[in-house]
């Protein structure tokens, strides 16, 4: 029985061929082993595709977000806002960072909901998180942003799913304060681990390049430490794979977006009975699929979870339980966030990847709708 994975890491063979010769460079002293020019190469190149002007790799997006808290220099007395359809990351930075996390409920798109972050934002919140999920931006995004500004509150994007996304032609990363990108293996383009921070501000860019390598003093000749850092920095081997999949990521979007089409086409018929329902992306919000989300209206979720992975098809829900309901926050104050509890007992994710062929996509979505006629 074939088995279709949620994810898969994708280097066609000529890249292999290529990414081979170049480790061989490092391998035999002829490049840095860490932090050398292909790590160079890499951020200039991330930061051309995203329309920032600077970018900072680093070993994680956990620590993309951490790295991205503490260049806000956060106290004890501040407030970050986080919506609860999020990887565990995304609050954990928080409280990292000594500040008071603070939850907030998702729309039906299961993204940061702006009505309930106008109820949670105080005079203590110094910055908020909103989360591409699954590889969509919020159509509330710029509204979003404008409110943020006028309250000298910073914007951070959890940009882990959202490579190639883009709304109004802006790409994902770009928009706010800081970007924080994922790299990890089941991502839509990967190092094995790593992350990016993408961002317009020289002073945040200072600061986290700063902190990525022990707090060292970046304009300095000699060697001053003038910030409390860590070590999170990327060797060259992880920078020369981000370089080849970024080459690539045009057609890793292209493929997902028609994987998704040929879904969207098999499902309409049971969209229009409202029988499932799909996150809903405008016309001019390009959707990056690092998940294919469905929302099953009218039938047994878990039993169709347990169907499709008896035929081999790995239908997850990510992230389940919601963050607000991890141990890590159970001493968290918390409040009723409906829409995030309604939605997390519908949803499945159905594979997109490169190895996500037409017939395959066919295959499952006739397998869904199987399961929806049941």
């Amino acid at each position: 029985m074939k088995i279709y994975n949620t994810a898969y890491p994708y280097f066609p063979q000529e890249d292999i061929e290529n990414i081979l010769i170049d480790i061989r460079d490092v391998l035999e002293g002829k490049e840095m082993l860490t932090m050398g020019n292909s790590v160079q190469k890499f951020e200039e190149n991330f930061k051309n595709y995203c329309d920032t002007k600077y970018a900072v790799a680093v070993n994680s997006c956990t620590s993309a977000l951490e790295i991205s808290m503490a260049a806000l220099e956060l106290t004890s007395e501040d407030e970050v806002i986080v919506p609860v359809q999020t990887f565990v990351a995304t609050g954990s930075s928080v409280l990292k960072s000594g500040a008071k996390l603070v939850f907030c409920d998702v729309d039906d798109n299961f993204l940061l909901d702006f009505k309930s972050l106008k109820k949670v934002i105080t005079k203590k919140t110094k910055a908020v998180i909103v989360v591409h999920f699954a590889g969509m931006i919020s159509e509330d995004i710029f509204k979003i942003k404008q409110y943020l500004q006028d309250r000298s509150i910073a914007l951070i994007e959890d940009s882990a799913h959202a490579h190639g996304a883009h709304i109004n032609g802006i790409k994902a990363g770009s928009i706010g304060d800081f970007g924080c990108f994922s790299f990890y293996s089941t991502k839509i383009m990967t190092t094995g681990e790593g992350g990016m921070i993408t961002t317009n501000n020289k002073k945040y860019y200072e600061k986290c390049a700063s902190i990525r390598s022990r707090g060292i003093d970046i304009n300095s000749k000699t060697e001053l430490f003038i910030n409390l850092g860590s070590n999170h920095r990327v060797t060259e081997i992880q920078a020369i794979l981000g370089c080849y999949q970024l080459n690539r990521l045009t057609k890793f979007s292209s493929h997902r977006n028609k994987i998704a089409n040929i879904y969207k086409t098999k499902l309409k018929e049971f969209i229009n009975l409202g029988k499932i329902r799909l996150q809903n992306a405008s016309q001019d919000n390009k959707h990056a699929y690092w998940r294919f989300i469905v929302f099953i209206e009218d039938g047994n979720r878990n039993k169709i979870k347990k169907i499709l992975n008896s035929k081999g098809i790995k239908a997850d829900a990510p992230y389940s339980p919601l963050l607000h309901e991890q141990p890590l926050f159970s001493n968290i104050e918390k409040d009723v966030y409906t829409n995030g509890k309604k939605l997390s007992e519908k949803h499945i994710s159905l594979p997109i990847h490169m190895l996500i062929s037409e017939d395959d996509a066919e295959f499952i979505s006739n397998t869904l709708i199987e399961c929806l006629n049941d």
